[in-house]
């Protein structure tokens, strides 16, 4: 089969390979892959920009894909031929919290992705795709559709009454929208231009600022809730947004810290943090209930 493999750091040494395909145990599946999608992560991760936590060439890059069930073991009992599947973000986290080793499971990394015609999985690192969904769209979930579930739901315990912030229109925020309202909830999102201001009204928004002309923009979040500031938000930015963030959050909000698009050291007003009672939590995707739980309610 072909394989597409990172020889050595940097795009550069993307190569297109030949292997083998194995032969499957009993507890195994034989997924034929359809479908990738990427997600800036990948590309720091060809970059080693991950370090020793990243994927050492070789290794065959991209987190996020599906496919179709092409053979199953004796003993697999809740997948059969043609299945559409997703493999999730991290291989092995199942429920509860990260390990210590949890970090080191992601496909695209330790683990070789999913840049390769034929995949093996035991049958606990699958996931059905959800209902009527082919394998392009399907592909988009491990990451990006995982991460702002965990971030709105898992953590911000989102509801009809919740108010979400969500940063920029790259893939965990388009998924934060259209999850945010499934909920109901109001949604106020920003966006660097006037055609992306469209763009995010489409996807869902109510509420949309144009953080180029509004530079402060904390203070229309503010005037938008009326003082009483977003009870979650998808933070995105990193170092040049994060001080915003807390400034328009609500009294004991979450904030997702998710990226670091603008940099990864950040000061913060501790003061703010403290007397607001803020929940500031770091967002590595999500575990496999988390993309059950997305299936179940798209």
């Amino acid at each position: 089969m072909k394989i597409w493999e990172v020889k050595g750091l940097g795009l550069k040494n993307l190569t297109l390979a030949e292997k083998n395909i194995k032969s499957i145990a009993h507890d195994e599946v034989l997924v034929e892959m359809k479908a990738a999608t990427l997600n800036y992560r990948d590309l720091i991760m060809i970059d080693g920009g991950y370090g020793p936590i990243g994927g050492q060439p070789p290794f065959v890059p991209i987190s996020d894909g599906a496919g179709i069930v092409k053979e199953v073991g004796k003993s697999i009992k809740n997948f059969k031929l043609s299945d559409v599947v997703i493999p999730p973000f991290f291989k092995g986290w199942d429920c509860g919290n990260m390990k210590d080793n949890t970090v080191l499971s992601s496909l695209g990394g330790k683990e070789d992705g999913v840049m390769q015609e034929f995949m093996i999985f035991k049958e606990n690192n699958l996931v059905h795709a959800p209902k009527n969904w082919n394998c392009i769209e399907a592909a988009t979930l491990p990451c990006a559709a995982l991460t702002a579930w965990r971030t709105i739901v898992t953590e911000g315990k989102i509801d009809k009454d919740s108010v979400v912030l969500v940063q920029g229109l790259g893939g965990v925020s388009i998924f934060a929208i259209q999850i945010a309202k499934l909920f109901n909830a109001k949604v106020i999102a920003t966006t660097s231009s006037e055609e992306r201001m469209e763009r995010a009204k489409e996807i869902g928004a109510d509420f949309v600022i144009n953080y180029n002309k509004e530079t402060e923009w904390w203070k229309k979040v503010q005037e938008i809730t009326n003082k009483k500031g977003a009870d979650i938000i998808v933070e995105v930015g990193g170092s040049k947004t994060l001080e915003q963030s807390i400034k328009c959050s609500k009294i004991g909000a979450v904030i997702g810290i998710i990226g670091v698009l603008s940099g990864g050291i950040a000061e913060l007003p501790i003061g703010r943090v403290i007397y607001k009672a803020s929940r500031l939590i770091g967002i590595s995707c999500g575990n496999k209930i988390g993309v059950n739980e997305y299936d179940r309610k798209v």
